[in-house]
């Protein structure tokens, strides 16, 4: 995550203390492991995703292994900065690492595909925690002031995980098993937890107040909106009585999500900030940004597959452009932030240039897998001015009191809106076979059970899956300028200015 950059010394320690270089360096390397651990784990599985279909079956709810770990890490992460702060960060970082181990042995035993989803849900619980916490007990040593100058530590530590994560997952699928990959977070687990016994932490304040409200509120809504996506159109008609039903208790609940979180003392999402331009006009570009790029990265390793029949190794190693691309243009663009103050032109030119991509990608899809990896390539950089400006022009807006809640908001839209882009490409990608071919999600739930017992046979429906890839991609390129056209419509945005909020607040001071 590239915080923004109000120094002008560079990105690197140089500028900081003796001490505080020292200081800074042991509490890396103690919470490193847990940092990796967080990001590695969000590209791991990508590959792996055909096999785990093909094994236990449901293809409907394929993007619920995916969709479940990202819920519980949204509803997770602030939790934990908010239990950090009242028992210790360190002492809540220990928890996350032990759910998110447990969640993961209850990912390599389960039998069935449901039981799977529960397990990833756990492990989320579990993930939610190792990136907010381990960036808060680096806060403690490095205040927000001088983060910028040490994010090229955090950008190498998150590029090697994004950019390992999709190889070590194809490689063990396709030799050990699917499986493996979630054997393998023990001893990773482990290791983290080691390290960060050692880190230094200061004692909580013993003072907590969770919004039990306002997050079951959020989960079961999120959640009824999601199944109605991942069932409609297949499993069931989408003007079934029983699917509106759902559909609609789902945002009657997020409808309803604001109300209650006006009247609650710490919510999970602050209805404030939310009422601000800048912000939700930001923060929703960040949700249709993790749209495009969680549903990409959860149908990629499926269509090189089922199409191309590459290998479950292969198939990670073309996710490497996407995920390597979007780490080294976030890097570059937070530096340019930071030079420049001016946020808003390099988050629309890159979501621009993004959109342009997917129209290229559908129109080129026949053309195999490499000439799709270069537009992921392409993709991929157009992704990584997002996050960096998002957040940025968020955290100013916020200003200085609000920084944290800022920040949460945005972590927050990144990850609805990754659950959400797998869930409607899912549904677009199943609605399109079940057009062209009645009987060609079956064969396709079969040609992945072949693919997952290592028996590759040219695909049967090779031209009806080419066609419906092709809709999925039209559908993230959809997404995509719709995400252009708000980042558009920010203003061009000096971050030397000073923010409406904080003027407005220093009025009534004055006052």
């Amino acid at each position: 995550m590239i915080e923004p950059a109000g120094e002008k010394s560079g990105n690197s320690l140089s500028s900081l203390s003796r001490e505080k270089r020292e200081q800074f360096r042991s509490a890396f390397f103690h919470v490193a492991p847990s940092m990796f651990l967080g990001a590695l784990d969000q590209t791991i599985i990508a590959a792996a995703l055909p096999a785990i279909t093909g094994s236990l079956g449901g293809l409907s709810y394929l993007a619920w292994v995916v969709t479940a770990y990202l819920i519980a890490a949204t509803v997770a992460a602030p939790l934990y900065g908010r239990m950090g702060d009242a028992y210790g960060r360190r002492r809540m970082l220990l928890w996350a690492l032990c759910l998110f181990v447990a969640g993961s042995v209850a990912c390599a035993l389960a039998p069935t595909l449901f039981i799977l989803i529960c397990a990833r849900a756990l492990q989320g619980f579990g993930g939610g925690g190792l990136m907010t916490l381990a960036q808060a007990l680096l806060g403690e040593v490095v205040s927000p002031k001088e983060r910028g100058k040490i994010q090229g530590w955090l950008g190498a530590n998150f590029a090697l995980a994004s950019t390992l994560g999709p190889v070590i997952g194809g490689v063990l699928s396709q030799h050990l098993g699917w499986r493996s990959i979630f054997w393998l977070n023990i001893p990773l687990g482990l290791g983290a937890a080691a390290t960060a016994l050692r880190v230094k932490t200061t004692p909580g304040t013993g003072i907590c107040r969770l919004d039990y409200a306002g997050t079951s509120v959020f989960v079961a809504s999120t959640v009824a909106v999601l199944f109605s996506l991942s069932i409609g159109g297949h499993e069931i008609a989408w003007t079934s009585p029983i699917l509106l039903t759902i559909a609609s208790l789902g945002v009657a609940g997020l409808v309803l999500l604001r109300p209650i979180e006006q009247r609650t003392e710490q919510p999970l999402i602050s209805p404030q900030l939310i009422g601000e331009p800048v912000i939700w006009r930001a923060s929703l570009t960040v949700l249709l940004f993790a749209a495009v790029l969680f549903g990409l990265i959860v149908q990629l390793p499926v269509f090189f597959q089922t199409v191309f029949r590459t290998s479950a190794t292969t198939s990670g190693l073309l996710l490497i452009p996407l995920t390597l691309a979007q780490v080294v243009v976030s890097t570059a663009t937070g530096l340019r932030i930071s030079t420049t103050g001016h946020p808003r032109t390099p988050m629309a030119v890159g979501l621009s240039l993004v959109a342009a991509a997917f129209l290229m990608l559908a129109a080129g899809i026949k053309f195999g897998p490499v000439f799709i990896a270069l537009l992921t390539l392409l993709i991929g950089a157009g992704l990584g001015s997002t996050m960096p400006a998002a957040q940025t022009m968020v955290q100013w807006a916020a200003g200085k009191d609000r920084l944290g809640v800022g920040t949460a908001t945005v972590s927050f839209s990144r990850t609805i809106g990754g659950a959400m882009g797998a869930a409607i490409v899912s549904a677009v990608l199943l609605g399109a076979l079940q057009v062209d071919d009645p009987n060609a999600r079956t064969i396709l739930s079969q040609e992945l059970s072949s693919i997952a017992s290592s028996h590759v046979e040219p695909s049967l429906i090779a031209p009806a899956l080419m066609a419906a890839y092709r809709w999925v991609f039209f559908a993230l390129g959809g997404l995509s300028v719709c995400a252009a056209v708000v980042a558009w419509s920010i203003p061009n945005l000096d971050l030397a200015g000073t923010p409406a909020s904080a003027l407005a607040t220093s009025s009534l001071g004055r006052n």
